[in-house]
């Protein structure tokens, strides 16, 4: 393997790439979609054909002969929208979208489509203040919601456009929009513990993740959730101060607060390999909280915590004490767990359930079958990188983010290097394993956050755009 040094200059290129690519994900305002919007892919050629057919049948022209057997093979229904084969790129993703932004907000040509995309989400939530994790320019995917990112998602936004950010938010009551998701989540996703339930595996994001795949929706009330909630509430009191909306602020600042420290009172667990924080499953009658840890029995009878990367992820949302913060810290940076030469291993090396394949079956309790999902049960992604590298320098262990934000950069540069695209997860040895075809940016543009973030010295041009790396 290269050294760091050696590696710099390649950076540079896979700065290029990912800000060509992620241009060539930016989509024009079509069906419900009021705005320019961000997919986590460039075009197929199915995704161009659906375009450029609904484009010329809302115009008074006559409709071009390939527009109309486009239509014809969309009307099929065995056509499918393409997810199942890695085509996502007539798809807005939630946390694609909120996350990618956080580096394409620092991009002129780029920022008006972040914003446009949380426009896009706002404007086809439910009369509820749902906001649905994935929309199709013509209907919500799924009823699932969103996870607790899109206050995130818009204080980023609406800060990066400068004064005229403030100014926009009122115009598209913004505020008050993402203060209805949260009230719509605060009334439906109310575990009894008193945190938050999450959802599924599949609104979560990470599909098949252990703490909540193939349990009963809405059962689980899991770190992550939690800890996004934790952020959440902040980026509503953040943006109602900026907005003048003095008692609103303190009211989320607040609910954080309680927030965490029910956190910590609740999900925090400590054995020898340091600390992470579970997930818990109410149950009726049961008369001890360790019984609703979220477990099996391990070879030797003993209840143990199942966890994965997301038992860690309260890291990332300040959560831990400064104490548990180093125990949450030796976990991660175990070698033989989580700690991997590409960068973080969704699930630590050492567990049984360990895997590093592309995809995994999962039972879909709506489909009452099994089916493919993305697979965070041991494979890297860039995602879980960005937030345990930016968890790691919120707690001191700057070296640490710097050495992950490297590792980041030089598995992309490498991917790009050996087969022309990108892949949205890697195996310990930095092949790329979906999708099969196409390219996935999305959030892997959070390589370039990572290096300007952790890293100082910039190779050469990357100092224009403010990316640094070490």
């Amino acid at each position: 393997m290269t050294t760091d040094s050696e590696r710099l200059e390649d950076f540079g290129r896979l700065r290029e790439y990912l800000l060509e690519q992620t241009r060539a994900c930016v989509r024009p305002p079509i069906d419900r979609f009021r705005h320019p919007w961000i997919a986590p892919m460039p075009l197929s050629a199915a995704a161009a054909r659906y375009l450029r057919h609904r484009g010329a049948a809302s115009s008074l022209g006559p409709v071009p002969p390939q527009a109309e057997v486009a239509a014809k093979s969309l009307g099929e229904p065995s056509s499918g929208d393409g997810f199942a084969f890695g085509d996502y790129s007539l798809g807005l993703f939630h946390h694609d979208a909120s996350e990618a932004a956080i580096e394409l907000v620092r991009h002129d040509d780029l920022r008006e489509a972040a914003f446009g995309s949380l426009l896009c989400f706002l404007d086809c939530a439910s009369p509820t203040g749902a906001i649905h994790r994935i929309e199709l320019p013509y209907k919500a995917r799924e009823a699932e919601p969103a996870k607790p990112v899109m206050a995130q998602f818009a204080l980023r936004t609406i800060e990066a456009l400068g004064p005229a950010g403030l100014e926009r938010a009122e115009q598209h009551r913004v505020l008050e929009r993402i203060v209805a998701f949260v009230r719509h989540l605060e009334q439906t996703s109310f575990g009894l513990h008193g945190l938050f339930l999450t959802h599924s595996s599949r609104a979560s994001g990470f599909d098949n993740d252990i703490l909540t795949a193939e349990l009963p929706d809405g059962t689980v009330e899991g770190p992550d959730t939690n800890a996004f909630m934790v952020l959440e509430y902040e980026a509503i009191a953040r943006l109602a101060a900026a907005l003048g909306r003095d008692a609103l602020s303190r009211e989320h600042a607040e609910r954080a607060e309680a927030l965490r420290d029910r956190m910590n009172r609740l999900m925090w667990y400590e054995d020898e390999r340091g600390g992470m924080y579970v997930a818990l499953r109410w149950q009726h009658g049961v008369g001890s909280l360790d019984a609703e840890i979220v477990s099996m029995r391990d070879p030797d009878g003993r209840l143990r915590p199942l966890e994965s990367w997301v038992t860690l992820l309260p890291l990332h949302a300040g959560v831990p004490t400064p104490e548990r913060a180093e125990a949450l810290v030796r976990r991660l940076c175990d070698p033989e767990g989580y700690w991997g030469p590409c960068g973080i291993r969704t699930a630590p090396a050492w567990d049984p359930f360990f895997t590093q394949g592309a995809r995994v079956l999962v039972y879909d309790h709506r489909k009452h079958a099994r089916g493919p999902v993305s697979n965070w049960m041991g494979p890297v992604w860039v995602l879980s990188n960005y937030y345990l590298a930016a968890g790691l320098a919120r707690y001191g262990h700057r070296e640490r983010a710097q050495t992950l934000a490297l590792r980041t950069a030089r598995l992309l540069a490498d991917d790009l290097e050996r087969t022309g695209s990108l892949h949205e997860c890697y195996d310990d040895t930095g092949r790329g394993l979906w999708p099969r075809r196409g390219t996935f940016v999305s959030w892997n543009v959070l390589a370039l956050t990572l290096l300007h973030e952790h890293t100082s010295g910039a190779p050469a041009g990357v100092e224009a755009s403010g990316v640094t790396a070490a």
